[in-house]
């Protein structure tokens, strides 16, 4: 089986190709590089002129307001809030406010070129006027030709392009100067907002502050009228007196008991229908004791159960009682001297025992009303602490608040002077007239022209081997007669010069 031979690339072969026809390759080479070179010199040069501006952010804040709104004070941007700021600020400096007032100062409507276009758009539009059609193919322009980038974290660059570079360098200039006053105006209205703002919430914390320490007093004083000694609030104090009552309860149980025996033992003889008249003397008896008994009542919350003054109650109080017993014996003897012995003294009892038990109770009311007051304010004592402990806190935020709104009115009122007398728009770079285009650029032109040849020279080089059918190897014969080649006759490319 026969195999066909595999052609191999041979570098000679190819660079004697690319000599024989090298004018294939220079010639087109040096057209399109001059050419390229040549029509540089036709196209309108462009001139970038700009300037680069460093953006102060001062905070109109005041420190204690940022410590406690929590916020930075010079919070990082991410990648999206600069890549949002720039072009806010791309379209801030490219809006029509920004933009008349540049067409405006340096009367670039004052141009043949655009007062002429305009004229034909008008033929379009006849509604509009001139000036209006000159303002609107000016933004247009002046859109395109104006960039702004960020240079650096704070620092912003603006750029503007122009066939004149005298007119790029007086656009940069003054966009510069109107960034600077709309800006600094801006500033100072925001400034004035935060001091009205700043106004109200000052009245309204100072407010808000008094009505917390009113608050914050008005519980301390309650507090205070409600604490009681140590030795009125120990627990061995109020076993005492609880004591004191279950002795009463105990001794009004007995004398119910005691009552009720004494009524049957009447009804017997059929004297439960009878009653006493008081006299002065048992009326004011009683008053006293009673009177005893509201005093024993109040020193409950004075004294300690065991003082001295205390035992002084009890001892004249009993005294008292044993007079008023004394005195229902010899009342009930007068009243119902005509009465049995045995009968006269059931009576006896039974009003000395009624009498005592409605003593008994009455003193246990007031004493249980007592002890219940005293252990209610015991057990409001923790609450009202804990109300006060939140009222001292709420007056701490009230007074930091109160505090912080006074140092931002001050701040405020700094930053308002300030805002007068500087701006904080400060120009790091300014604009310069260029001495050069950066369009077209020539270099790039002459190497893209140089290229562009090369590629044509070489497109022409494959054409024409391509289209050339002779042959240029041995191998190529033998391949196409299929007999081998005996001899070969070399060029001989120096006999005509022999000759």
């Amino acid at each position: 089986m026969e195999h066909k031979e595999e052609k191999s690339v041979d570098i000679r072969e190819i660079l004697a190709v690319v000599l024989k026809r090298k004018w294939l390759i220079v010639i087109p080479l040096i057209l399109a590089t001059v050419a390229g070179y040549g029509t540089s010199f036709l196209l309108t040069p462009m001139y970038s002129s700009s300037t680069i501006i460093w953006i102060d952010r001062p905070y109109n804040v005041s420190r204690e307001l940022i410590s406690i709104i929590g916020r930075e004070a010079n919070p990082r941007m991410s990648s999206d809030d600069r890549r949002r700021q720039l072009q806010s600020l791309q379209n801030e400096i490219t809006s029509q406010a920004y933009l008349y007032q540049l067409i405006r100062d340096l009367k670039l409507d004052v141009n043949v070129a655009i007062s002429r276009q305009a004229a034909q758009m008008r033929e379009d539009n006849p509604l509009q006027s001139l000036e209006q059609l000159k303002f609107h193919l000016l933004l247009e322009r002046l859109r395109d030709q104006i960039s702004v980038a960020f240079v650096g974290a704070d620092q912003i660059k603006i750029t503007v392009e122009s066939t004149d570079p005298v007119e790029a360098k007086n656009m940069v200039t003054r966009l510069t100067q109107i960034l600077e006053q709309e800006k600094s105006r801006y500033e100072l209205e925001k400034i004035l907002d935060n001091q009205s703002f700043a106004d109200l919430q000052l009245e309204r914390t100072e407010w808000e502050y008094q009505q917390a320490l009113d608050s914050l007093t008005a519980a301390q004083s309650r507090l205070t009228q409600m604490q009681l000694p140590d030795n009125i609030s120990s627990q061995e104090n109020r076993r005492e007196r609880l004591s004191d009552i279950e002795r009463t309860q105990l001794e009004i149980a007995n004398d119910s008991s005691g009552l009720l025996t004494l009524r049957g033992q009447l009804e017997s003889f059929d004297l439960a229908a009878t009653r006493l008249r008081y006299t002065d003397s048992l009326v004011e008896l009683r008053t006293e004791i009673d009177g005893q008994i509201a005093t024993l009542a109040g020193m409950m919350a004075k004294y300690a159960w065991n003082e001295q003054k205390v035992i002084a109650v009890n001892i004249r109080m009993n005294d008292a009682v044993r007079f008023l017993e004394r005195e229902l014996n010899r009342t009930v003897d007068e009243q119902f001297a005509s009465y049995p012995d045995n009968q006269r003294d059931i009576l006896r009892r039974y009003f000395v025992v009624r009498e005592n038990l409605d003593i008994l109770n009455s003193k246990r009311a007031q004493l249980q009303l007592s002890y219940d007051e005293i252990t209610e304010t015991l057990s409001s004592i923790p609450r009202l602490q804990a109300e006060i402990s939140e009222l001292e806190r709420m007056a701490a935020d009230a007074r930091r608040y109160r505090d912080a709104f006074r140092s931002e009115e001050t701040t405020v009122e700094i930053l308002s002077e300030r805002a007068k007398d500087r701006t904080k728009y400060k120009i790091v770079e300014p604009a310069r007239v260029p001495l050069a285009p950066f369009w077209p650029d020539k270099n790039k032109i002459l190497v893209m022209g140089f290229l562009l040849g090369l590629v044509i020279g070489g497109g022409a080089v494959f054409l024409a081997e391509v289209l050339d059918k002779s042959f240029k190897r041995t191998e190529d014969v033998e391949m196409l007669l299929g007999i081998p080649v005996l001899a070969a006759i070399p060029k001989i490319d120096k006999l005509p010069r022999i000759r």
